[in-house]
């Protein structure tokens, strides 16, 4: 379990609430459980950070002021050790908030309002708001957070820095689906730079360890210009983290999706096609394509600030 030494406190009425962090040990998406921790740190809130088994030990006292912000609840409630348990604990809980992030309209999304938590507020971390279609499947109420900047990621450089050490042209990492292989194809068909970086893997058990690690992978971001990424499944989504991480590493973020495209989304770096997102880098370049992406980002407000103002709207 892991604490906020200073732990602060939220008033909900004349009640002082508490706030917790639940996830699974080691599955599930423990990037969402890091993030959210550091945006409330950020906000001077504090937050305690318990596994789905720690909070089968903790007291019902210590869960009744107690709002909880679960993670991946069907991987909580399975990593428990104790289901029935660890369900009785989470509703003595004084509210349940489900943290989200991925598209509302997907089988999976629909997946963790069932899992047997009864939802009093989700909190959906993203680039643009998903009310109208979590409205469509789910009477719970919804709040969108920006997935803005923390604290440790500012400031955020204007320009890229070292722009004549980035030899590699772009780089594809992701799933070996059709998708990424067609726009694999495209990017060869079409006569793109040829000096690029592919990696598309098979989905991996939780317990394999990636052919690219996080730090080989920060080796070769450092070198790219443009960090590529197809739809990962048949639904239209903008995954905000593939945005952040190749941007703080000074990689242009560019999705190609010609349904996200349709949608005409305000975020920068969305193309219906190759050749559209090569005509861009001729017209364009990578200084002001990054340019564009790093405004977009920091003018969006910081997280920690989005965070405490969905907070009192819960």
């Amino acid at each position: 379990m892991e604490l906020n030494p200073e732990a602060c406190y939220r008033r909900c009425g004349m009640q002082i609430e508490t706030l917790a962090i639940v996830r699974p040990p080691k599955m599930g998406d423990q990037g969402l459980a890091s993030r959210l921790s550091k945006g409330f740190e950020d906000a001077s809130q504090g937050v305690a950070v318990y596994s789905s088994p720690e909070v089968c030990a903790l007291a019902p006292e210590d869960l009744g002021s107690t709002a909880l912000l679960v993670v991946s609840p069907g991987q909580c409630i399975e990593t428990s050790g104790d289901e029935p348990l660890f369900l009785s604990k989470v509703a003595s809980a004084q509210r349940r908030i489900l943290a989200s992030v991925g598209p509302v309209d997907s089988p999976w999304y629909m997946g963790r309002l069932k899992k047997g938590i009864t939802f009093d507020a989700v909190l959906d971390l993203g680039f643009v708001s998903q009310g109208d279609r979590h409205a469509e499947v789910s009477d719970v109420p919804y709040h969108f957070v920006f997935n803005g900047p923390t604290k440790d990621e500012e400031p955020l450089a204007e320009e890229p820095t070292h722009p004549k050490e980035r030899t590699i042209p772009w780089v594809l990492v992701g799933p070996k689906n059709d998708v990424n292989r067609d726009l694999l194809a495209g990017l060869f068909e079409q006569g793109f730079d040829p000096g690029g970086f592919c990696l598309l893997q098979a989905r991996m058990r939780s317990t394999a360890e990636p052919l690219l690690g996080g730090q080989g992978l920060a080796v070769v971001m450092s070198k790219v210009r443009y960090y590529l990424w197809g739809s990962d499944r048949n639904i239209s989504y903008h995954e905000s983290s593939r945005f952040i991480d190749p941007l703080l590493a000074g990689a242009v973020p560019c999705k190609i999706d010609p349904a996200l495209a349709a949608e005409e989304l305000d975020i920068p770096g969305v193309y219906p096609s190759v050749p559209t997102f090569q005509a861009e880098v001729r017209d364009e370049g990578y200084r002001a394509m990054y340019r564009r992406a790093r405004d977009f980002y920091v003018s969006g407000g910081r997280l920690a600030d989005h965070l405490s103002g969905a907070l009192r709207l819960v």
